[in-house]
């Protein structure tokens, strides 16, 4: 792994891998591990990535607070997933889960990140800081 922003991708595709995973078995115990990961995810990203963003980018705050939305979004959703999902619903309504992680990846990926490696956010100092946030989550 290279830095932060590597480590971070690898995520992102970890948690792709799992979307499929999900819809292909529909097994309770792969969504239960695929909402225990993004919520882990996200805890890391707010407590690590998201303070650098406001920190070091010109205009990070406005980045940071749309990210945090947008995870606030999918708790929401992966919540629901839990409390009022009937299992003719599920299917879809892990397909609209996907989507919208998608686009907060490719959001990440595409603006969050080039814009911190422009900035000189040292990537291995991130890998650092996201490691010991990582440590630092809750197991669910």
């Amino acid at each position: 792994m290279d830095d932060g922003f590597a480590w971070l991708e690898d995520d992102h595709r970890a948690i792709e891998a799992e979307f499929q995973s999900s819809l292909r078995d529909n097994e309770p115990s792969r969504l239960r591990e695929l909402c225990e990961h993004l919520t882990r995810h996200a805890g890391t990203e707010e407590t690590a990535l998201y303070p650098a963003l406001r920190r070091f980018v010109d205009g990070g705050d406005d980045l940071a607070d749309r990210a945090q939305q947008e995870h606030a979004t999918i708790a929401t959703m992966v919540a629901e997933l839990f409390q009022s999902t009937t299992p003719d619903r599920l299917v879809d309504q892990v397909s609209q889960l996907q989507e919208i992680v998608s686009a907060h990846v490719e959001f990440e990926e595409s603006e969050v990140f080039p814009e911190m490696r422009s900035c000189g956010v040292d990537g291995d100092h991130l890998l650092r800081d996201l490691r010991e946030a990582d440590a630092r989550e809750p197991s669910l």
